[in-house]
């Protein structure tokens, strides 16, 4: 069970409310509740509010990203099991102390290469109402473009796309999914049935037709960053 999926359960129970019951409440299936509770699934902004509010609850402020992408974490030497002298020890307190009374008002956002892994590089930003850009600030990161493969959409080598992390499909946005092993940020559009169109950033703008059940939805694209060295 997920932290914020347990929180609900217990929140839930309190009131004396089936899965059915607040499923209904929420327009959602008895075992649409069942999977967000077990962490089965990865439950969105919008339904995260509604939910506070018909549980009484506000979850937003403590919960986390529980999403198959772990979070990057920076692998920086741990401090705490290394014998050094007091007086070191000392001076390492007071930053700490700052990292932990600045957590709930700046953002450190992680910058993943394009295979999603961390690249001991990040961007700070201002917490403002719980929020990082309109966004919950655990479900934001940036990629690194590492080619040209994307210059038709004006993405080229060494930009930073800020991707918000989410299994939704937005028609006609720019989209980071995986599809046969691979990770790519392709503009995606729906098609009647299940399937979509896959538009690629190159200069012919190719297009791929696939199955929905064969992609998995990562993330959307909300900003560019361009690096002007390139440009």
């Amino acid at each position: 069970m997920s932290r914020i999926g347990k929180k609900i359960n217990e929140e839930r129970v309190k009131l004396g409310l089936t899965h059915k019951q607040l499923g209904k409440k929420c327009g959602v299936s008895e075992s649409f509740i069942m999977e967000i509770e077990t962490g089965k699934k990865i439950i969105n902004d919008k339904m995260l509010e509604q939910l506070s509010k018909i549980l009484g609850k506000n979850f937003e402020e403590n919960t986390i990203l529980e999403t198959k992408i772990q979070e990057p974490i920076i692998n920086q030497p741990s401090t705490k099991n290394i014998d050094m002298p007091v007086k070191a020890r000392q001076d390492i307190q007071p930053l700490e102390q700052w990292e932990e009374a600045l957590s709930g008002i700046i953002k450190c956002v992680p910058i993943l290469d394009a295979n999603l892994k961390e690249t001991r590089k990040s961007r700070n930003f201002p917490i403002i109402d719980r929020k990082v850009e309109g966004y919950h600030p655990d479900k934001l990161v940036y990629m690194e473009i590492v080619d040209n493969q994307l210059e038709g959409f004006r993405i080229i080598k060494g930009d930073l796309v800020l991707i918000y992390l989410n299994h939704e499909i937005t028609n006609n946005s720019l989209t980071l999914l995986e599809h046969s092993g691979k990770i790519l940020l392709r503009k995606i559009k729906k098609l009647t049935g299940n399937k979509v169109e896959l538009v690629s950033g190159n200069k012919d703008f190719s297009v791929q037709i696939v199955e929905l059940k064969d992609l998995k939805v990562l993330g959307r694209a909300i900003r560019l960053e361009v690096n002007l060295n390139t440009v």
